[in-house]
């Protein structure tokens, strides 16, 4: 350490005995006495030289002043002032000692001193304390002090705390209650250090893994089991992100509102006209952080939340698989405030109507929705509708309900009941509306709660019952013709409704599971003839449809019931997931496992021809996931200087084997992580390991993706 820098530790010094004589310390005489002979300097007028200051003086005198005398000077200003310090550090340079090592040692004795005494200061000795050591705050020698009184103090006042937001790098040293104060004060704030997480939840293996999992409530196939399952709540205390979310919040409910907030900003504007993956992620997000707040028992949050006990309910009826006559009653009561709230506003609007007109009968400006008067205010207390349609678009949520309107239609026709008059599935179809009609609500703000559409219970239901019928009436002796036929009257239908859509997509899947591969081809034609009459954007809602198609089908071709080249097989893969490879990495990657199982069964022209068409529809998808790698370094760099870790992993991975141990791929091994993104290079390399056959004549394309040379590309 030089002499300035012994001038900045004995100025350093200065500033610690001048806060720890404004403050009744809770030492005894004898302590401080020793504290003050330490760092005594005697009547001192100057400003200490610390800081900037002490850099601009330095400057000055240097610039205007001979070197020597400008020496002398500055060891005149940085000296200590008790005359009975100088014959003591004499002393001291004698035996060996560094002036400056001796200058720290004193500034850490003091500093220690004064550190010891904070936790036994009142809160006004604190505030005094922070006001005399703030503006050191950004001196590492004397950081300690204001962050120890920060850390003991609450709340913090705002002009502090202002002035903390501002700075990047001390805010990453903050305390954490600390941290959340800021964060209350400062919105914009918690936004910026929040979004990182947001993002990389909807990335997040776990969440992707089930936004993909559309049978999760579908019959297991027979003879197979039941499929591996893990409990909402152990999923919740896997994730890292969730995990570093709970704790951003803490107990304060307006960080937790701002992140819930924040959900509903990216799911109302992102780019997509359709709800694919990530769009689903905001909403398992907006609800899982709920439950997680929940299982911490923190009641400060939970009781404000006008959606908890709606998630709380289905919940449980996730833990157990089934809507029981309880919870559906449960469900209906708790959303039956909104259909009153609905009938309140109605019936003011209606007793307001004849007051729209003025006295000489020109229509009232406000009322026609004029500048600085909101059009939709009277709707503002259901507000919380478009919330309690995010907690149903839940993948696991929505899925869980179309499994039990499917039950109930099964048991209409048993009953030979009409679907119209069954007042359980028309709630259960309202719980779907509105779970799909939830970004809706958020783009235009306006909200509600409407009645069953008509088409679903009048024409729709209908219609798939009837389809039910039909499958009851194919016997043991039945011959299949190879014909598939789609359903005419539901094409129109599915092309204009979601709810009628994802209906559709879980009964195929059913159909698939059982084997009934006649009506699931009839099913399939009809879905794929209703999403040639949407737009190509269309295609990445299909996501989930398409991964869990492909991993059901592999497990019919495993068990020897499905072959290449049959009606299924064909309408599937040509039909279907080919061009669906490139809505998700995982929908790719399930492709190609369903062309590992079948493999035995393909010649090598077939399976060239079938790995041709895979890279080609995928190379947007191989972008994205590649892309994702990319942005995830950088938002794991965004969540460190909010003051937290990284996630615990790099990038997006889409194995299962990635995010709950145990799991292991449809072959029974565990799945290796792939460098630069790709996690799909490795699967098409089994394909060469075990089809000698495939070359760079019959598989030019597979062969390019996989040479060394297209590897450094990717990796540039």
């Amino acid at each position: 350490m030089d002499q300035t820098s012994v001038a900045q530790a004995n100025a350093a010094l200065d500033i610690v005995h001048e806060i720890a004589t404004v403050l009744d310390t809770g030492l005894d005489k004898e302590e401080v006495a020793i504290l003050i002979a330490l760092v005594e300097n005697g009547v001192n007028p100057e400003v200490p030289l610390v800081g900037a200051v002490g850099q601009e003086y330095v400057h000055n005198v240097l610039s205007s002043t001979d070197p020597q005398s400008a020496l002398k000077e500055i060891q005149r200003r940085g000296a200590f002032k008790n005359r009975r310090c100088e014959p003591l550090l004499r002393l001291l340079d004698h035996l060996g000692a560094k002036r400056s090592d001796t200058t720290q040692r004193v500034l850490d004795a003091a500093k220690r001193r004064l550190l010891e005494a904070v936790p036994k200061l009142s809160p006004e000795q604190l505030t005094s304390l922070l006001e005399a050591s703030f503006a050191y705050i950004g001196l590492p020698q004397l950081r300690e002090v204001p962050l120890a009184v920060l850390g003991r103090l609450k709340p913090v006042p705002a002009a502090f705390l202002k002035q903390l937001a501002t700075d990047k790098e001390l805010f990453h040293d903050l305390p954490q209650n600390v941290q959340q104060e800021v964060w209350e004060l400062d919105r914009k704030l918690l936004q910026q250090h929040a979004l990182p997480l947001v993002e990389r939840y909807t990335w997040e293996t776990g969440t992707v893994l089930k936004a993909l999992e559309m049978d999760e409530f579908v019959p297991p196939a027979p003879g197979s089991g039941p499929g591996p399952r893990v409990a909402r709540r152990i999923q919740r205390s896997g994730s890292p992100t969730l995990k570093k979310l709970v704790a951003m919040v803490g107990r304060s409910h307006a960080i937790y509102r701002g992140i819930m907030d924040l959900c509903c900003v990216r799911l109302r504007d992102s780019e997509s006209a359709y709800c694919g993956v990530k769009e689903a992620a905001y909403c398992s997000l907006r609800s899982q952080l709920l439950m997680a707040a929940h299982d911490a028992n923190i009641v400060e949050l939970t009781s404000k939340e006008p959606v908890h006990k709606l998630a709380w309910t289905l919940d449980a009826c996730l833990k157990d698989r089934v809507i029981d006559g309880r919870r559906l009653r449960e469900l209906t009561h708790f959303l039956s405030t909104f259909d009153r709230q609905q009938a309140a506003l109605a019936a003011a609007a209606r007793k307001a109507a004849p007051r729209k007109r003025g006295r000489e009968g020109v229509a009232d400006a406000e009322s026609m929705g004029a500048p600085g008067r909101s059009t939709n205010a009277g709707a503002e207390p259901l507000r919380a509708l478009a919330d309690a349609g995010m907690v149903l678009r839940d993948p696991s949520v929505m899925h869980l309900i179309i499994h039990h309107v499917l039950r109930r239609l099964e048991r209409l026709v048993e009953e030979q009941a009409v679907p119209s008059e069954d007042p359980d599935l028309a709630f259960l179809t309202r719980l779907l509306q509105l779970a799909g009609g939830c970004r809706a609500m958020l783009r235009q703000r306006k909200y509600s709660f409407p009645a069953a559409d008509a088409d679903l219970l009048g024409t729709f239901y209908p219609e798939l019952i009837g389809c039910m019928l039909e499958m009851q009436d194919v016997d043991d002796d039945y011959v299949d013709d190879g014909r598939t036929e789609a359903l005419p009257n539901l094409i129109g239908m599915l092309a204009r409704s979601e709810v009628m859509r994802q209906v559709t997509q879980v009964l195929c899947l059913e159909r698939v599971a059982v084997g009934d591969t006649l009506t699931a081809r009839s099913l399939l034609a009809t879905i794929i003839q209703a999403l040639d009459k949407l737009s190509e954007a269309a295609l990445v809602e299909f996501a989930p449809f398409a991964a869990t198609l492909a991993q059901r089908l592999a497990r019919l071709v495993s068990g020897g019931r499905l072959a290449p080249g049959q009606p299924l097989w064909a309408l599937a893969i040509d039909g279907f997931l080919l061009r669906a490879c490139d809505t998700e990495g995982q929908v790719h990657e399930e492709v190609l496992r369903l062309l590992l199982a079948a493999l035995p069964k393909l010649d090598t022209a077939q399976l060239a021809h079938y790995l041709q068409e895979t890279l080609k529809h995928s190379r947007k998808s191989r972008k994205r996931t590649k892309r994702r790698h990319a942005e995830a370094d950088g938002l794991d760099e965004a969540v460190a200087m909010a003051g937290y870790e990284t996630a615990g992993y790099s990038g997006y991975h889409s194995s299962a084997t990635d995010y709950y141990p145990g799991f292991s791929d449809a072959r029974g091994r565990d799945r290796p992580r792939n460098a630069g993104g790709d996690n799909v290079k490795f699967l098409y390399k089994e394909f060469v390991r075990h089809k000698p056959g495939l070359n760079a004549a019959n598989a030019p394309h597979l062969f390019e993706y996989l040479s060394p040379a297209a590897d450094t590309a990717a990796a540039e």
